[in-house]
């Protein structure tokens, strides 16, 4: 089982890019990864951009945390585990292989850790077994 955080905020942030660049690693002008404010917070390790989900709702209101999130990935598996009664405009998802060291040193509020199991699809699958049709065979 793999694991999931949640951090949420409220009136934090006024747009999807304004939360994108407190999360966001940066680069040096040589192409030197400079760690985002949030990274730095949570202590971020195991860094994979693709695996951290940022979510933003424009005004006018805050929404429960299930229907904030309830296209996140494998929201299935741990959507039905957040405070149902929690209202936010913003959320992140940390995935794995992203380890969270410091989740309670975040300036978001940290709703909890969520495991999950990665699912793939059967044609996936079929090419990792070398099951799968071959073109032209």
């Amino acid at each position: 089982m793999d694991t999931v955080h949640v951090f949420v905020s409220t009136g934090r942030f006024s747009s999807f890019a304004a939360m994108r660049a407190f999360v966001e690693e940066t680069y040096t002008a040589d192409g030197d990864g400079v760690s985002s404010a949030f990274a730095r917070e949570v202590g971020l390790s195991g860094y994979e951009p693709g695996c951290i989900e940022c979510v933003h709702r424009p005004a006018p209101a805050p929404a429960p945390l299930p229907e904030l999130l309830a296209g996140a990935s494998y929201s299935d598996q741990w959507l039905s585990r957040l405070p149902p009664d929690r209202r936010a405009d913003a959320a992140v998802c940390v995935f794995a292989p992203n380890r969270v060291g410091r989740p309670e040193g975040c300036s978001l509020e940290y709703v909890g850790a969520f495991e999950y199991h990665v699912v793939h699809p059967e044609w996936f699958l079929q090419i990792l077994r070398g099951t799968a049709d071959q073109p032209g065979g």
